[in-house]
């Protein structure tokens, strides 16, 4: 992230939250959403492999493992000095080894797990600097995708970008999301503001989210961010050489999914895990590669409406190691 253009960590807070759940393959494109700088957008894709090995399923005789592939494409369709369009996709697929069942339901765990989704974005510069946007995304995040309408949410944003002084600005943003945990369906208004006292610091304080970075050197940057509800991502890079970067870092997240057979059409399967992450990224002109590693804990699944139902359905996974690859490409 450069610092000489502190809003963009103010653009990964927003973007991703239009985009919940999103994985962290999507910071890099989404940074730019909000950048006051118009007619640079890039097309982008890439591809990200993730193994986690068998670990066993608590309370059951079997073990789980899960070998995802994850693609992604974003491409501007447009774009000048003050209007851009911008279409994306992204399929991720896991594959799932397990003879596990759900226990409450005794219904057999999917095999298979698949999130699709397309979206289109769009923003405006006005004369006086003001910067409005709108995205819409619509997709599936279900063990049978597209089955009915029942496995598939739609995703929408509106924000409006206000400049403040000369370095900092507040963000005001609508957010819809038909399969959000907390308020689904219902429209939830929020408000932020930019404070970038300078290039090495700058923070992002508002609701419903929370950033912060900061390079003590100029070859270290550290970052921590929050997510509603109950995302936390914390990350420490150092700049080996200009084209390699290494980094490590905390994440705790979660994902969900509506399985097809689900006895209640309101209940979704979620997944929460926290990872403690080691990597090595090397960026060229046109492509990047990325091999990373390390521990994911407090796994568990379970099925129902909240988290407030984290003790229905669930099943405990073991801790233990997982390791990923990316490739991507850009021009």
């Amino acid at each position: 992230m450069s610092p000489a253009n502190p809003l963009r960590v103010l653009a990964l807070a927003v973007a991703l939250l239009a985009l919940l759940p999103a994985s962290a393959r999507a910071q890099a494109e989404l940074r730019t959403w909000l950048d006051p700088e118009f007619g640079r957008q890039m097309f982008r894709s890439d591809y990200k492999l993730t193994f986690y090995p068998d670990q066993a399923v608590e309370g059951q005789r079997t073990d789980l493992s899960v070998l995802e592939h994850s693609f992604s494409l974003t491409a501007p369709v447009f774009q000048n000095a003050t209007d851009e369009w911008t279409l994306s996709g992204r399929v991720r697929f896991q594959d799932i080894d397990t003879r596990a069942i759900l226990p409450d339901t005794g219904d057999r765990f999917p095999d298979e797990l698949w999130d699709v989704r397309f979206g289109a974005s769009y923003r405006h510069k006005f004369d006086n600097g003001w910067i409005a946007g709108a995205s819409l995304t619509v997709g599936s995040a279900s063990d049978k995708p597209f089955a009915s309408l029942d496995e598939m949410f739609v995703r929408a944003i509106g924000m409006l970008r206000v400049p403040s002084a000369e370095r900092n600005a507040w963000i005001f943003s609508l957010i819809y999301s038909s399969d959000q945990e907390f308020l689904g369906g219902v429209p939830v208004p929020g408000i932020a503001y930019l404070w970038a006292p300078s290039e090495r610091f700058n923070a992002v304080i508002g609701v419903p989210f929370s950033s912060i970075q900061w390079k003590p050197i100029e070859a270290l940057t550290l970052e921590a961010e929050y997510f509603p509800l109950r995302r936390i991502r914390a990350r420490a890079t150092y700049q080996v050489l200009p084209p390699l970067r290494v980094y490590v870092g905390f994440d705790w997240d979660n994902d969900h999914y509506f399985r097809a057979d689900r006895r209640a059409k309101t209940r979704q399967l979620f997944y929460y895990e926290k990872r403690l992450t080691a990597g090595a990224r090397f960026d060229l002109r046109h492509v990047g590669f990325e091999l990373s590693g390390g521990y994911a804990f407090d796994r568990f699944y379970f099925e129902g409406e909240n988290y407030s139902d984290r003790h229905d359905n669930r099943l405990d996974i073991g801790a233990g190691p997982f390791v990923a690859g990316r490739v991507s490409i850009r021009f």
